[in-house]
């Protein structure tokens, strides 16, 4: 739900350890800063198209922070996210006739536990979002940055023609993703240098995902 002063100016928020929440996940979504502190603790895979998301493949935990010191950058902030939606016009605001045009907004998860009566750091006040909301927000645009360097990142792999689709076997389910084929990877990023400023990165990114990928119980693909 896109966090509205109208709908949410009584919503306070209380800061809880979001890495214990993640713990429960079986699948969590990564960017690109999550992973040289996560990729020794947990496989990494790359989701099917169209999403071409980074990963980790976790045995969920209902007691245990399974992520030591680094929280996934995706679980941060929740329950705010920052997302493009369709953008809300307003009496003397331009717009385009016939378009629906894309804007940030922030988006709030109203039925996650930081949320209790009366208590917490309030996220508007006179229908302005306080200094706290405030630098929250700050946060979610630094995190879109990375968000997006991700996407670019795995994007460049998919055209260099590293990436192999799988099938991957997880807590007795299969999941179909992507994973890292190494053998390939210095022949095709060379090819895609020229194209690209970030193939470094890119390399080193595939390797730690590739160094990830040693023990999973992979079938891959042959058609």
């Amino acid at each position: 739900m896109r966090l509205s002063p109208d709908l949410h100016a009584d919503l306070r928020l209380t800061p809880i350890d979001n890495a214990v929440l993640a713990s429960k996940e079986r699948i969590i979504d990564l960017l690109v800063t999550d992973i040289q502190p996560l990729a020794s603790r947990f496989p990494i895979v790359i989701s099917a198209l169209p999403q071409l998301d980074l990963c980790a493949l976790v045995t969920p935990s209902d007691t245990e922070n399974l992520f030591a010191e680094h929280t996934p950058v995706a679980w941060r902030h929740y329950p705010l996210v920052l997302a493009s939606l369709l953008r809300d016009d307003h009496p003397g605001q331009a717009s385009t006739p016939g378009v629906r045009e894309l804007s940030p907004a922030v988006v709030v998860a109203t039925d996650a536990p930081h949320f209790q009566l009366d208590v917490g750091f309030r996220l508007f006040e006179n229908g302005e979002p306080t200094p706290y909301l405030q630098g929250l927000i700050k946060t979610l645009e630094a995190c879109a940055q990375d968000e997006a360097r991700t996407h670019e990142l795995v994007a460049l792999l998919h055209r260099a023609g590293v990436l192999e689709e799988a099938e991957v076997t997880h807590l007795g389910e299969v999941v179909e993703c992507y994973l890292v084929n190494d053998k390939a990877l210095s022949i095709n990023l060379d090819k895609a240098a020229k194209d690209s400023d970030n193939v470094g990165q890119a390399i080193s990114l595939a390797l730690a995902i590739a160094d990830s990928q040693k023990d999973l119980k992979v079938e891959r693909r042959t058609d």
